[in-house]
């Protein structure tokens, strides 16, 4: 008999040993993952293959309680950055895209010829960045950006692939 069961008996010292079993699982599938500053959504979600239980209430064209049927960034079999990496170079292959990653927010840089077409910011709900939106405003560069862990924001392929083209004027 372990020390836990002793002291809370053996229904609880196998309740704790799941948790923390539980626990060590979703530590290890985070472990590759870009930090998310303790964002539990972003965190459980991502790279997940099944949808979250389904909610009561309304849902739109990419939002809603209940994962949509279509392919989004929570379904998709990589990371968010790989999903959105895979759209853009699919989806928008006119141009040349660069990808840069400053701490958790990831940049795409949409260019036709030398000139800068789009700029993309994947970026955390908990963000306090405005400064590349500004930088793309002062200079009429269009901008984008999406948040990779907003509840039920689900970035389905549609969505980001018509919110994109539209940005860039197609």
């Amino acid at each position: 008999m372990g020390l836990l069961s002793k002291l809370l008996g053996s229904k609880a010292e196998k309740e704790m040993k799941d948790l923390f079993k539980g626990l060590s699982n979703e530590a290890k599938k985070n472990e590759n993952r870009p930090e998310d500053n303790g964002n539990a959504y972003g965190q459980n979600y991502q790279n997940t293959q099944e949808a979250p239980a389904s909610a009561s209430g309304p849902s739109g064209f990419s939002w809603g309680p209940a994962m949509p049927a279509e392919e989004n960034q929570y379904n998709y079999g990589g990371s968010y950055i790989d999903y959105f990496r895979e759209i853009f170079n699919s989806n928008f292959s006119e141009y040349r895209i660069e990808q840069v990653q400053e701490g958790t927010t990831t940049i795409f840089t949409f260019y036709s010829g030398d000139r800068v077409a789009l700029k993309v910011e994947l970026l955390s709900k908990n963000t306090g960045r405005y400064g590349i939106r500004k930088e793309c405003a002062e200079k009429n560069i269009p901008y984008l950006r999406y948040y990779y862990n907003y509840e039920g924001w689900w970035n389905t392929k549609r969505y980001v692939i018509e919110r994109t083209s539209k940005a860039l004027g197609k």
